[in-house]
This record gives C-alpha cells, sequence and structure tokens, in this order.
C-alpha cells in the first residue's frame, strides 16, 4: 500500500512501511491542497491551483505516474475536490467562492454552486451521493441538493471560518470545524 503526500508543484508516492518516496508526478500548478485516493486505490484526485490565477483539480494514475485527466473552470486556487461515492461525479471549490460539479469521465462541468461569501476550503458529498456540504471562510457551512445545485440550507452557528466538514457514515449527520475552536453537529 501507498501513501500519497501533495507537495508544491508534485505528489509523492511513498511506500507505507518506510515512507520512502517510491515515485513523483509533478502536477504544474502551485502546492497541492487536497488529495483523495480513487476507490479502487489505483488513481488520486488531487485539488492544486495558482492563487489569484488559477485552480484546477487533476486525476492522475499511481501505476503510470501521469496525469489522466484535468477539471478546469476556477479563475483561483482550488482548495478541496472529492468524488462522488460512485465516482461519477467530481466536486471542486476553492478560492474563488464557487463549487463546480464535473462530470467524472469527461471532465465537464455539470453545474455551478454559488452562494459563499468567502473561500471554500472543503467540500464533501454524503454517503448516498444526493448532498454535498461545504465549508467556507464565511463561517457557514452550506447543504446542497446535488441533483440540482439547489442550496437547501446554510448552518450559520459557526463564529469564525470553517474549514472542514464531515457526513457521518449514515448520512445523517453533519460536523464542521473551524478557526473557532469547536466540533460543531447537525442532523440532516
Amino acid at each position: 500500500s501507498s501513501i500519497v503526500v501533495g507537495r508544491y508543484k508534485s505528489i509523492e508516492i511513498q511506500a507505507t512501511a518506510t515512507n520512502d518516496v517510491t515515485s513523483t508526478i509533478v502536477v504544474d500548478d502551485g502546492k497541492v491542497n487536497d488529495v483523495q485516493f480513487s476507490a479502487d486505490g489505483k488513481s488520486v484526485l488531487v485539488a492544486t491551483g495558482v492563487t489569484g490565477l488559477s485552480g484546477r483539480a487533476v486525476v492522475a494514475d499511481l501505476a503510470r505516474k501521469k496525469i489522466l485527466k484535468e477539471l478546469a473552470g476556477h479563475n483561483d486556487v482550488v482548495y478541496a475536490a472529492v468524488w462522488s461515492p460512485d465516482e461519477s461525479l467530481i466536486a471542486t471549490a476553492g478560492y474563488d467562492r464557487r463549487i463546480l460539479l464535473h462530470n467524472a469521465d469527461s471532465g465537464a462541468v455539470v453545474r455551478e454552486m454559488v452562494g459563499h461569501n468567502g473561500a471554500i476550503f472543503d467540500v464533501q458529498f454524503s454517503p448516498d451521493g444526493t448532498l454535498l456540504a461545504s465549508a467556507s471562510a464565511d463561517g457557514t457551512i452550506k447543504v446542497w441538493q446535488v441533483a440540482s445545485g439547489e442550496r437547501l440550507d446554510t448552518l450559520s452557528q459557526p463564529q469564525a471560518e470553517q474549514y472542514s466538514v464531515r457526513f457521518s457514515p449514515d448520512g445523517n449527520t453533519i460536523f464542521g470545524t473551524g478557526a473557532d475552536n469547536r466540533i460543531r453537529k447537525w442532523n440532516v
């Protein structure tokens, strides 16, 4: 098994037992902000970009050590990229305050979701893939319907930036964390 580490302009694949770097894949943007393995562990989804210029996500094949797909459309750095549970969609979000849903096969933008007033640091699909939650510098967690892009709720109780959001495994609860040093829990 392997560990993938995001670096400036690259991702390193490391052996789990020794942490030795076994290979490197070049990513021509700035630093790597987020990495997620595919369900089969054969590829990784990487969020990256150049502040003030552009942002994108890329899918890299670990065995072939090359980038397979680019998911563009952001005009500033991308902080988060995540596959839907069935890996048919990829959500990307970042400093430009937009969430883009991409078709995972073609890379084409399927839908744009706007409504945050600050950078988006994290996005997460619900376990059944019907909802998407986003954590933002505007101090909110927003909940979106994936099929329509409609914003269903704004969880505005936090007192500062929200950096991370997760659904519970059963999909009934959302957890958010941020600069206010609190872990908050909401019932879906």
